[in-house]
């Protein structure tokens, strides 16, 4: 990837949370990020907060569901820098549900949004992306592995969303494009409030979205290369790993009642 001064990322969902906190870091060492999101108000929040750093934001305001909003992210980017060199899939939406009552009406918007939309967004930036030899990286979830209760549809999409990850992987090596995915847990968002409180899941629990931010940056600059195409587990508070066991096995350590484990 060109370590020049022009480096240019998409990144969704970069209105609040761990977007924002991604974009941040990228504008601090000089990327000219371009912002996806469904909230314009939010997405401009973020511009704002970047406006003393090194690198740019761009926003432009739609929804992953729509494929010509997506293809229209890529087009701004490329009209407006002519390059780029990394998507960041962190877009997304989180329903509460529990098995069986799954209605089509949320399945397909879970799936639109956390599926079909990076799919798109990568497949519409890849000529691009080849250009760069660019770098992807995918915003899972540890609920992959072990979602909590009425989480399980959420989890599924991410299970699709690493899919992609090891596809583009399998699929194009050879071209310098990276691929990475980060499945978190659980990290102190609006998100995450919106289907979990903090009687169940209390701040002490949780994680800055600065930390994942940090992961992401690290992945982006080469650090973590020798885990392309791999779910990078960063399941709790300073903790990363790419093997299964051991990112559960965290998660029941951390979580566990006072006392135990």
């Amino acid at each position: 990837m060109s370590a020049d001064t022009d480096r240019t990322a998409i990144i969704t969902g970069g209105g609040t949370g761990i977007g924002r906190a991604i974009v941040q870091s990228m504008t601090k060492d000089g990327w000219h990020c371009v912002i996806g999101g469904r909230r314009e108000d939010c997405l401009q929040e973020t511009a704002q907060a970047c406006e003393s750093h090194s690198g740019t934001v761009s926003i432009v305001p739609g929804d992953l569901r729509s494929a010509q909003d997506v293809s229209s992210l890529v087009a701004v980017t490329v009209e407006h820098h002519g390059r780029v060199d990394a998507v960041i899939n962190n877009g997304a939406m989180a329903r509460l549900m529990a098995f069986p009552d799954w209605s089509e009406a949320d399945l397909d918007a879970l799936i639109e949004t956390n599926v079909r939309g990076p799919i798109r967004l990568v497949r519409d930036a890849w000529p691009h992306l080849l250009l760069s030899r660019g770098c992807i990286i995918n915003i899972s979830s540890v609920a992959v592995l072990s979602p909590f209760p009425g989480n399980g549809a959420y989890g599924l999409t991410k299970c699709a969303l690493d899919g992609l990850t090891r596809a583009i992987h399998s699929d194009t090596a050879g071209t310098g494009v990276r691929v990475f995915s980060i499945a978190l847990g659980a990290v102190e968002t609006t998100m995450l409030r919106s289907i979990v409180d903090e009687s169940l899941l209390p701040r002490e629990k949780t994680m800055a979205p600065g930390e994942i931010a940090t992961v992401a940056m690290d992945c982006l600059s080469g650090v973590r290369d020798e885990q392309i195409g791999q779910v990078l587990y960063a399941a709790i508070p300073g903790f990363v790993t790419t093997v299964p066991a051991e990112a559960e096995e965290a998660l029941a350590r951390f979580h566990a009642p006072e006392g135990v484990g």
